[in-house]
């Protein structure tokens, strides 16, 4: 097997809007996702007509800030990059204020239901369910607009902070007269419900900015996931699907799949560490009530040979970077991290049963006699 990296209830504050038209343009918004709800796709990177996003942030002259924005929704009503949002009522610029500073959290319905500081960006989440095709939510960096730039349109750059995964199969070359499929493949022990928190620092570099929300999961709850719950269901059929033939398969040389089968597409989940399954574990998976897991069914086929059924279930913290027989604990991933997509394969390899023959020599026996006179 390889590893490739190929409800809380909201407080009751004061909040303070402008509304004064001679003060200067209205604030405007609009978004960018690149590291990346209603309309957009899950897990995609891009915002469609009738999203919605909730908008947070201040103004501050001198050492006094002010609320501006405080669980306001913001919806796209025409694409583009980065396309056209509205809000009502309107905000204006103060061209007293010295800068402003804006947060925003997607979908609006996750921001509006978490406890979030307007003036710090600071998120405690509501509790959160990962079904496998939903809940890609999307923090926007700290944004921060100087008084030069008042007027202009605010574009918030938004990060994933779930993660997205892929499983892939693919059979060895040993396997070219077999016909193989998966009949089933199933994650087991996977955190799956919880609840995420921002601090006021956002000077995360993982999403390629400088001012990126740093992010802490917490697991309350655990489920299993398959095929049919990804983003892009995979139906295996009653007899399995048919896995292809990676012919650049080598244990000497060993490289990424260059054919494989999808099995598991796009399925969101909740960023978490490995747990590292015991001895007792691994002589018997099914006693694993912690380290997450996948159990595979797959039966391989042979013209004349009839079908075999096979079951085996693999420790997602064993899974490494290289395509081989060995387990190499000093690249094993560790876990799953905000706003990374991966790919994990499985290669299924079988050595076929073959025969050969001897013969053993005769054994001298002892000489026997008999006179016969």
């Amino acid at each position: 097997m390889i590893f490739a990296v190929a409800a809380l209830t909201l407080a009751a504050c004061s909040k303070t809007f402008d509304h004064n038209k001679s003060e200067g343009a209205a604030i405007g918004f609009g978004t960018w996702a690149e590291t990346l709800t209603k309309a957009r796709t899950q897990g995609s990177n891009d915002f469609t007509v009738g999203d919605r996003i909730a908008v947070y942030g201040y103004k501050e002259t001198g050492s006094t800030k002010a609320t501006v924005f405080d669980d306001v929704e913001v919806e796209m009503t025409a694409a583009g990059d980065p396309g056209t949002w509205v809000y009502s009522p309107l905000r204006y610029w103060d061209q007293k204020a010295d800068q402003y500073v804006f947060y925003a959290v997607a979908p609006a319905a996750v921001g509006t239901a978490a406890n979030v500081t307007p003036q710090t960006g600071e998120i405690n989440s509501a509790a959160i369910t990962f079904a496998g095709n939903d809940n890609d939510i999307l923090v926007a960096d700290k944004e921060t607009v100087a008084k030069a730039a008042f007027g202009t349109q605010v574009v918030l750059d938004f990060n994933h902070i779930a993660t997205l995964v892929d499983f892939k199969v693919a059979k060895a070359p040993t396997l070219v007269d077999a016909l193989v499929k998966v009949k089933s493949l199933t994650l087991a022990n996977i955190k799956a419900t919880g609840t995420f928190s921002v601090n006021d620092a956002y000077n995360a570099t993982a999403y390629g900015a400088t001012a990126g929300p740093v992010v802490t999961w917490n697991s309350t709850a655990t489920a299993s996931y398959d095929p049919t719950k990804a983003v892009n269901p995979v139906d295996l059929g009653s007899e399995g699907i048919e896995i292809a033939q990676d012919d650049d398969f080598s244990t000497t040389s060993p490289t990424t799949p260059a054919a494989s089968t999808m099995i598991i597409n796009n399925l969101v989940v909740m960023p978490q560490a490995f747990v590292e399954p015991s001895a007792a574990e691994r002589s018997n998976p099914a006693t694993a009530a912690t380290a997450q897991k996948l159990t595979i069914n797959y039966t391989i086929e042979v013209t004349g040979g009839g079908v075999n059924e096979y079951t085996s279930t693999l420790f997602l913290y064993d899974f490494d970077l290289v395509n081989d027989n060995v387990q190499d604990a000093s690249t094993f991933l560790g876990g799953w991290l905000t706003g990374k997509h991966y790919t994990f394969y499985i290669t299924l390899d079988s050595k076929p049963i073959v025969f050969g023959a001897t013969v053993h020599d005769w054994t001298t026996a002892n000489g026997y006699h008999y006179l016969l006179n």
